[in-house]
C-alpha cells in the first residue's frame, strides 16, 4: 500500500511538472514582445518589419489653403497616411506666418509650408527637409493705365518687366504683409535702387486685397491664383513682374519639421515624406489626376476656381518629382536661403540668426526616405 501511494505521489508530480512546462511555453508564445504590447517587435514596427505606429499620438501638420495644399490632402483624404502605418493629423491655415505661430505655442509638429517660415528657420524652430513644387503662378500687377506700366524693359535681361524708380517711388503696394508677397515686392523694387522705405506697404488678407484693388484702392498689387488670372483676362490689369523676375530665384514650397519632432520621430517623419512625394510622383505622371485633386482641394477650402484658372494655374507651376529632386543641380534651400539674406539686408531678419537658416536645411531624412541623395543647399 505504501509503495502504492509512493508511485501515485511521483506520478501526479510528474503530471504536475509537465503542466507547469506547458504553461510556460504557452505564456512565451502569447506573451508582448515589449512593454508597448507590439508582438514579436520592437521600435515600432511590425513582425513584417515594415514601420507602423498607428499606436503613436498622431503627427500635427499644418496645411496652406492655397495650391501646395493639395498633396498633402490628398493623402489625408485618400487614407495614405494610415495604409503606411503613421497617424497624421491636418490642420488647415491661411498662411505660413500663422504656422510659425502655432509652432512657437508647441501646437505644430511640421507643415507644409511657404516662404513666411524662413523666420521660423532663423529662430531654430522649423527645419526645411524638402520641397514639393516651383510656384510660378504669383506675381505683381499694376493697372494697364498706370505709369508704372508705361516703362517696360529698364532691368537688363529683363523685357518683359515693367517700371522705373521714377514710377514706384512713393506708390502704395497692397500685399499681405509678413508673407511672400511683401517678399516679391521688397526684392522687385530693390532692382530699381528704391527700398521699402520708398514706398507704402498697405496690409490686406488676399481676398480683401483683390476686392480693394479691382475698386481702385493702390496702385500695385502682389497676389497668386485665381486673383492674377482675373486681373489679367478681366480688370485691364497687366503683370508688371512675374515672381521669378521680380526674384531672381525659383520660389519653392517647402515641407518643414520641428527639430524636437525630427529627433523624436524620424522613422515617421521618412514615412510621411514617402507618402507626399509618391502623391507628387503620381500627379506628375498623371495632370488629369493632379487636376481632378486641386479641383477638389479648393472646393473643400473654400476657394473659387474654374477651368481656366487650373489650367493656367497648373501649366505655371512644377512639381518637383524625385527625379527633378535627385537632379545634380537641384539643392533644397537655395530659394529660402536667398530669402533670408535679403531680410537682413531690410533688417527683417537679425545678421546673427542669417546662419541658423542655412543649418536648418537638412536632407537627410528626404534621402533616406526617396532612396536617392538630394542635396541640401549649403555656401
Amino acid at each position: 500500500m505504501k509503495k502504492m501511494k509512493k508511485m501515485i505521489a511521483v506520478l501526479l508530480a510528474m503530471c504536475l511538472a509537465l503542466a507547469c512546462l506547458s504553461g510556460c511555453s504557452q505564456q512565451e508564445e502569447t506573451a508582448p514582445a515589449n512593454a508597448e504590447g507590439n508582438a514579436g517587435t520592437s521600435g515600432g514596427e511590425d513582425a513584417s518589419g515594415e514601420g507602423n505606429y498607428l499606436d503613436r499620438e498622431p503627427l500635427r501638420i499644418a496645411n496652406i489653403t492655397k495650391q501646395m495644399g493639395v498633396y498633402l490632402q490628398y493623402a489625408v483624404d485618400n487614407n495614405l497616411f494610415e495604409q503606411a502605418g503613421i497617424n497624421v493629423e491636418m490642420y488647415p491655415f491661411s498662411g505660413a506666418v500663422a504656422i510659425n505661430e502655432a509652432v512657437g505655442a508647441g501646437e505644430l509638429d511640421g507643415c507644409v509650408g511657404g516662404l513666411g517660415n524662413v523666420y521660423a528657420l532663423a529662430t531654430n524652430q522649423l527645419v526645411l527637409v524638402s520641397e514639393i513644387e516651383i510656384v510660378g503662378s504669383d506675381g505683381i500687377v499694376v493697372r494697364a493705365d498706370s505709369d508704372i506700366a508705361s516703362v517696360q524693359g529698364e532691368i537688363e535681361g529683363k523685357p518683359e518687366m515693367y517700371g522705373s524708380a521714377d514710377t514706384l517711388r512713393g506708390k502704395s503696394f497692397i500685399c499681405q504683409v509678413g508673407q511672400a508677397a511683401q517678399f516679391y515686392i521688397s526684392k522687385y523694387v530693390s532692382q530699381f535702387g528704391l527700398t521699402d522705405e520708398d514706398i507704402n506697404f498697405v496690409n490686406m488678407e488676399v481676398a480683401s486685397a483683390y476686392q480693394a484693388f479691382v475698386a481702385g484702392e493702390g496702385d500695385v498689387l502682389a497676389i497668386g491664383m485665381p486673383y492674377i488670372y482675373d486681373l489679367v483676362n478681366e480688370d485691364n490689369c497687366v503683370v508688371a513682374a512675374s515672381v521669378s523676375d521680380a526674384t531672381d530665384i525659383q520660389i519653392k514650397d517647402p515641407i518643414l519639421f520641428t527639430p524636437e519632432c525630427i529627433a523624436e520621430r524620424p522613422e515617421e517623419i521618412k514615412i510621411f515624406l514617402q507618402v507626399i512625394h509618391g502623391v507628387v510622383d503620381e500627379m506628375a505622371a498623371d495632370p488629369e489626376l493632379r487636376k481632378n485633386a486641386m479641383t477638389d482641394f479648393y472646393n473643400a477650402v473654400g476657394n473659387d476656381t474654374t477651368p481656366e484658372h487650373l489650367e493656367y494655374e497648373l501649366s505655371v507651376n512644377t512639381l518637383l518629382d524625385t527625379k527633378s529632386l535627385a537632379a545634380d543641380d537641384f539643392y533644397v534651400g537655395d530659394g529660402m536661403y536667398s530669402v533670408a539674406e535679403f531680410y537682413v539686408t531690410t533688417g527683417t531678419i537679425a545678421e546673427e540668426d542669417l546662419p541658423n537658416v542655412l543649418k536648418n536645411i537638412n536632407t537627410t531624412l528626404l534621402s533616406e526616405a526617396l532612396g536617392v541623395e538630394v542635396k541640401a543647399f549649403s555656401k
